[in-house]
């Protein structure tokens, strides 16, 4: 009978431990080559991670709504949600953007990273087509570098 609470004292200790989850892969998010040659990186969130979101607005010219596209990394269920959606402005005196329309998701998950998969999705905005490619990175890997457009 005294094992129980011993188990749930030291379950309880492993929890405060300080230790934070990390991402055990990274990746990296950016358009296709033929969108924008040379090749330019949007986001890449390195292995090793601790849970963050990164965005990019596509800056595409024109009146709101945006194009962005995001990568969120979960480290607890190992998986990065990457979301490309529009966006509107909130208030007309500050830049605060709104999401407003989820265009495209889809959910990374440790075998794609540490086997350094690819792959590529297409999403419909303002009348054209964008092509994204995604690129799995394992534990010792780093971001690909891109040159600048």
């Amino acid at each position: 009978m005294k094992i129980v609470p011993f188990l749930a004292l030291v379950q309880l200790l492993s929890a405060c431990s300080g230790e934070e989850p990390v991402m055990t892969f990274g990746l990296a998010v950016r358009l296709a080559a033929s969108e924008t040659p040379p090749p330019t990186r949007l986001l890449c969130s390195p292995p090793g991670e601790y849970a963050s979101s990164v965005g990019v607005s596509l800056s595409l010219d024109g009146p709101p709504p945006h194009l962005f596209v995001e990568s969120e990394a979960y480290p607890e269920d190992d998986v990065y949600r990457v979301r490309v959606y529009d966006a509107v402005e909130q208030e007309a005196n500050r830049i605060v953007w709104i999401r407003n329309e989820v265009l495209f998701e889809r959910t990374y998950d440790s075998a794609f990273g540490e086997g350094s998969l690819t792959d590529s999705f297409v999403v419909d905005f303002d009348g054209q087509q964008y092509t994204f490619e995604a690129q799995g990175l394992p534990a010792s890997a780093t971001c690909p570098f891109y040159p600048a457009p």
